[in-house]
């Protein structure tokens, strides 16, 4: 009786011990580490998300600026290419002073390329020589132009390659009831008296488009400022619009890219920045008022600090709660664990406890016993890929095939038909050299198509006229990886088992196509062909398992079919189709794999 006190008490005093030593002394700890890891990484996280913002902008401009300077400068190299085509200073004309025909073709049709081309952001063109004795021109509005540029050459004056842009504008032009952008090239030559413009006049829409499309929220927006000008992307407050001092201080700044601030009516802080197209020297800039990117920030930092608050009581609860439940299962599992050894990785003993635990532990043996059958798998498999292996090399190096070879070289050679001996000793030493591959088993289908037509031609020089061949490979397959010795079994087949066999020539064929992923290897033969039930019988000993006897296959054909699965997987491999007096058709399909995978 007494003893079974001391026992609880005992029991007691642990069990209190284990849990007053987590709840006053590491869960403290715990709290306050989370705590001021919380803290910190807030502070630095809130550095980081601002500093986030004004890049998020930086990139809103620079991609905004980049796509604007693509489109800008390829149609600005279309008005230059206009401008230096030398007959606009010197036209063809008639004896009557008109221009040619010809001329005005030429072009017409240079005008309507661009035209279509451009046609999203250009609104019209026009090319005036002369004051009308050459003009040309494309709008939308199929409007006749009404120019008179000599103001032109009055304003715009100092640019030594007379290239100018213009800001948003009334279109004086075609219709003043549009707003464009434009880019001219005002052309004057002294010693021709050649005096016009080239024109090119952007639409409004597509700037707009391009500019509100940069993502800006509230009271942000974008602007492109000129040395004539500005063009804001939509209507905000007239407080948080630029004032003509920040618009004339970004005309007149030499700095390519930068960030400023700056206090608007309302004295509050804006941000303004900024980046420079190089086609036109024009301003991008982006302005926003800085309350928007710190509310942002705000509001990240305050749901931080109380998801930390509220993940602190929950960590609290379930620390208390899991550490109660399953500290002593854990802990027999440990224990039982330890006794695993390399030797003998199984778990021989069952788990009580929750069920979470048991399936744990449950999961953990069945782990075990399927990593046994894999590696029995895996080595079967090495094994049998080994075999397979040996068995192609025996076959290629076939002493009979290198016997009667050898002996066809003796005959060309006594016969002194010198030449023909050598190119069959070059064809004999580049077939082994492809079949040995420097000991790699996955080869390209270039170096197997090359393989089997050093193989061909031993055969055509050795039967004469017995056979012919044909090679159909699509280049587009050619660098895909293969399985080395794949379509030579299959070529040996067709020769002995085919074309031989039947009276008067044979003809042979390979084709090599890609299909979706896949690709197609084909050999086709004219041969006798095989009757249905022996087909089927051949189907089914290509398909058993190595080792097995087999009656009618030998064991080029099955490796080739096995090493595909092996490699590729057992979706691809060989077919078979046979039709008795016909001829016989095998095909191999592989994926398209390149390089080492």
């Amino acid at each position: 009786m007494i003893y079974e006190k001391i026992k609880k008490i005992i029991q007691k005093y642990f069990l209190f011990s284990i849990k007053s030593t987590i709840n006053t002394l590491y869960l403290p700890i715990i709290i306050v580490f989370i705590f001021i890891t919380g803290w910190v990484s807030t502070l630095l996280a809130t550095e980081q998300i601002e500093e986030n913002a004004y890049n998020s902008m930086n990139d809103t401009v620079y991609q905004t600026k980049n796509y604007l300077e693509y489109m800008l400068s390829d149609a600005f190299q279309q008005l230059v290419a206009l401008s230096n085509d030398p007959k606009l200073l010197s036209l063809n004309t008639s004896e009557e002073g008109e221009v040619s025909p010809e001329t005005y073709v030429a072009f017409d049709n240079k005008l309507q390329v661009i035209y279509s081309h451009f046609n999203v952001m250009l609104e019209s063109i026009l090319i005036d020589i002369n004051h009308g004795e050459f003009t040309l021109y494309r709008n939308s509005d199929h409007n006749f132009p009404s120019m008179y540029y000599e103001e032109y050459f009055e304003v715009y004056q100092g640019n030594k390659e007379s290239y100018y842009w213009r800001n948003l504008h009334v279109d004086p032009v075609f219709n003043e009831g549009n707003n464009v952008v434009s880019v001219f090239k005002l052309i004057e030559d002294i010693e021709t008296s050649t005096e016009g413009i080239i024109l090119f006049n952007f639409r409004e829409d597509f700037f707009k488009q391009i500019l509100d499309k940069s993502l800006i929220d509230g009271n942000g927006y974008l602007t492109l400022i000129s040395p004539d000008g500005h063009f804001a992307s939509k209507e905000v407050p007239e407080e948080y619009q630029l004032d003509q001092n920040m618009i004339t201080y970004l005309q007149s700044v030499d700095q390519e890219v930068g960030r400023l601030s700056f206090e608007n009516a309302n004295n509050e802080t804006m941000i303004a920045l900024y980046d420079t197209i190089g086609v036109n020297k024009w301003k991008l800039v982006s302005v926003i008022p800085q309350s928007e990117i710190l509310n942002r920030v705000n509001y990240i930092k305050y749901v931080t600090l109380s998801i930390i608050a509220v993940m602190s009581v929950i960590a609290i609860f379930l620390s208390n709660f899991v550490g109660r439940v399953i500290s002593n299962p854990f802990e027999k599992l440990a224990k039982q664990m330890k006794k695993v050894e390399s030797n003998h990785p199984h778990l021989d003993f069952e788990m009580s406890g929750p069920e979470e635990m048991k399936i744990l532990h449950h999961g953990f043996k069945e782990l075990n016993i399927r990593i046994d059958g894999l590696m029995d798998q895996v080595r079967l498999e090495q094994e049998e890929k080994r075999q397979l292996e040996f068995a192609v090399m025996h076959a290629q190096i076939n002493p009979h095939f290198l016997y009667n070879t050898l002996y066809s070289i003796k005959g060309l050679s006594d016969m002194g038909l010198n030449k023909d001996a050598s190119k069959m000793v070059t064809a004999l030493s580049s077939f082994f050299r492809i079949g040995i591959s420097k000991g790699k088993e996955i080869i390209s289908i270039k170096e197997e198509v090359e393989h089997i037509q050093h193989y061909l031609f031993i055969q055509e020089m050795r039967y004469g006229d017995d056979f012919s061949y044909e090679i159909n490979v699509e280049k587009e397959i050619l660098d895909y990886n293969i399985i080395k010795l794949s379509l030579q079994p299959l070529l040996e087949n067709a020769i002995y088992h085919g074309v031989k066999q039947k009276r008067g020539q044979g003809k042979i064929q390979i084709n090599g196509y890609e299909k979706d992923d896949i690709i197609h290897l084909e050999v086709l033969d004219n041969g006798n062909g095989i009757d249905a039930d022996k087909l089927n019988d051949i189907k089914k000993e290509i398909n058993a398992a190595y080792g097995e006897k087999k009656q009618f296959i030998g064991v080029g054909l099955q490796s080739v079919n096995e090493r595909i699965k092996i490699h590729f997987g057992r979706q691809y491999g060989i077919l078979i189709e046979s039709e008795l007096g016909i001829g016989t058709r095998i095909t191999i399909t592989i994926p398209k794999i390149r390089g080492e995978q």
